[in-house]
């Protein structure tokens, strides 16, 4: 007897993967190189950059003159590299380094312009017609870890910036229509050619900006080995102030960014010198460090990933519904969702107007600041120092591994986040928010605003904390929908004593609203002595010295804590599959979770 099953009747009905599945053709890199330019360097390093797929490729030296075969083996130092005419599925270009012996290995540029220029779209936009074409004047890949951002010309920058209002462009990388994945070695802006003149020496403010447009599809991923800004002082004449000038790298990328990966983030944070979003009390603004921002355009802003594998110094990250020039009301829209840093933290922010999920922290939580409108797991493998954390609804989670000490933890309170992270400058008032150095309020430092009918951060009925802290608590508020000062007669930003009528936690004129409530657990011992009376009080002298939680609903046990298992240096994670949006670099990390630099 036959075993052969029955034919199903109809059988060009049934649908077939290759019918379904098409798509994935419409994004298949090119393998066909169009263009490859070669040269050395001035400390020996060949270098040579391959364009695959449509497109053309242009590199010339400070002086405009093209890198030729002729010329390959000339040492000279790359000023502008140009891409044009190519497609974002199908072009890439790969960059690869030879190192010369005793070289540090860097081939270092100042820009990289992506020239929107391949195809023009539609006449009419509201055309629809299902054979047309969609212009993809972007790329999809630029692969050149041996490469880096730096002031190769080595004069004085002249061009003013657009980004940040009396800085001057010192160089950058432009894709007005995207990139989809962005690896480059990082920028440094202390690097001076032989007989340049270094950026900290002009008495001047410079930035290098990387500008990457709307990508046509899959959003924006960026890794760099490192970024590195400085600062200087300088009296200008006919003046015995001084005058702060920042050397600072914004990243500003429309539309979402999958990720940002940096193996380390350096800057200067000697007394005067830091960035003044980190200084509540800087009476002048100067916008500084490394900006990671990502704003909105056709689509709101969002950012999916920021890893810091190793030290992250003044370092600024930022999420906006619309872009860097237009101001706007709060959003829900531009979260940063995931936040990782596995050193070191000094001077580090966050601004998340749609809030985050998990934000984490391998070696402390020290100097950070942080404004959200909710955060689901906060951890730190060690505790937190001089750190601030507004939440506008809950914290679900805070979870660390040591002390807490001189830092302030609230959540329930209305905050105007996306004006804190950015308020654009008009003909009659100067730029305000964290991206023009303005440092967000907290609780200790409100500021008046007169929609509001108060001081922000003020408290409303919406917060909730639960934390476990594997250490003491000193000199520190946790505070839920508590609003120390509901009157509003001080000025705000300054803390003062009971005798001026400030209320601080603790004093029966507190406003407590009545859906506040903490869960938290403590290893240490709570101490808020020094917080008690002077002109750092903050919570009453009436109260006993271990109050330092403050809400409706209190709960608080002693015992051991186990603190969280954040990934830090070194690191040995499992290898992995890249994810989707970020396999173009399949194979382009190491076990240990850092990329290879170059090859």
């Amino acid at each position: 007897m036959s075993t052969r099953k029955r034919t199903p009747s109809r059988r060009f009905l049934r649908p077939q993967a290759e019918g379904l599945e098409t798509r994935q053709l419409l994004s298949a890199y090119s393998t066909i190189p169009t263009a490859s330019v070669s040269g050395t360097d001035a400390d020996g390093d060949k270098w040579t950059l391959t364009l695959y797929g449509p497109g053309t490729l242009n590199v010339v030296d400070k002086t405009g003159a093209a890198f030729t075969k002729a010329t390959a083996n000339t040492p000279d130092l790359i000023n502008t590299i140009t891409v044009a005419g190519t497609v974002t599925s199908r072009s890439r270009l790969v960059g690869s380094v030879t190192p010369a012996a005793g070289s540090d290995g860097r081939v270092y540029f100042q820009n990289l312009n992506v020239q929107a220029n391949g195809t023009y779209g539609e006449i009419d936009p509201s055309h629809v017609d299902r054979l047309g074409k969609i212009s993809q004047n972007g790329i999809g890949l630029v692969d050149m870890p041996g490469f880096w951002l730096g002031n190769t010309s080595g004069v004085k920058p002249t061009v003013s910036s657009q980004v940040h209002p009396g800085s001057f462009l010192a160089g950058g990388i432009t894709a007005p229509e995207g990139i989809n994945v962005l690896r480059f070695g990082g920028v440094n802006v202390d690097y001076t050619p032989a007989g340049g003149t270094p950026l900290t020496s002009t008495a001047q403010k410079n930035e290098f900006v990387v500008f990457l447009g709307l990508p046509i599809t899959t959003g924006t991923s960026i890794t760099v080995d490192s970024v590195t800004t400085d600062a200087s002082s300088d009296v200008t004449s006919g003046s015995t102030t001084p005058t702060i000038n920042q050397q600072s790298v914004t990243f500003l990328v429309t539309g979402r960014i999958n990720l940002f990966q940096a193996n380390a983030i350096y800057g200067n944070t000697t007394s005067g010198l830091a960035p003044s979003q980190f200084n509540s009390s800087s009476t002048a603004t100067s916008p500084g460090g490394t900006y990671v921002v990502s704003q909105g355009g056709a689509v709101t802003g969002q950012i999916g990933y920021v890893r810091v594998g190793g030290d992250a110094t003044n370092f600024t990250v930022l999420a906006l519904p619309v872009d860097v020039f237009t101001a706007s009301g709060d959003s829900l829209d531009p979260k940063i969702t995931n936040f990782m840093i596995g050193g070191e933290t000094n001077n580090v922010m966050m601004v998340a107007p749609g809030g985050s999920r998990d934000v984490s922290f391998g070696q402390g939580m020290d100097n950070v600041v942080i404004n959200t409108q909710f955060i689901s797991h906060l951890h730190a493998n060690r505790g937190a120092v001089n750190s601030s954390v507004t939440a506008s609804r809950t914290i679900d989670s805070v979870v660390l591994g040591g002390d807490l000490v001189n830092s302030l933890i609230q959540s329930g309170y209305t905050q105007t986040l996306v004006s804190d992270a950015n308020s654009p400058g008009s003909t009659f008032s100067a730029g305000g928010g964290a991206f023009n150095g303005v440092a967000p309020p907290n609780i200790r430092d409100r500021v008046q605003n007169t929609f509001a009918g108060g001081s922000l951060p003020t408290a409303h009925g919406g917060g909730g904390i639960n934390a476990r802290i594997a250490g003491s608590v000193v000199n520190s508020v946790v505070s839920v929908s508590v609003d120390p000062d509901p009157s509003g007669i001080n000025e705000p930003g300054q803390f003062q004593g009971i005798s001026n009528k400030r209320f601080p936690f603790g004093a029966p004129e507190n406003i407590v609203l009545p859906r506040g409530y903490i869960n938290a657990k403590v290893e240490g011992e709570i101490d808020n002595s020094g917080i008690q009376s002077g002109s750092n009080q903050l919570v009453s002298a009436d109260v006993p010295s271990n109050s330092a939680f403050f809400a409706k609903s209190v709960s608080v046990v002693k015992g051991a804590v186990f603190p969280p298992a954040v990934n830090q240096p070194p690191y040995n994670p499992t290898p992995q599959t890249p994810p989707k949006w970020q396999g173009a670099l399949k194979g382009a990390f190491r076990r240990d979770g850092t990329f290879r630099r170059s090859k």
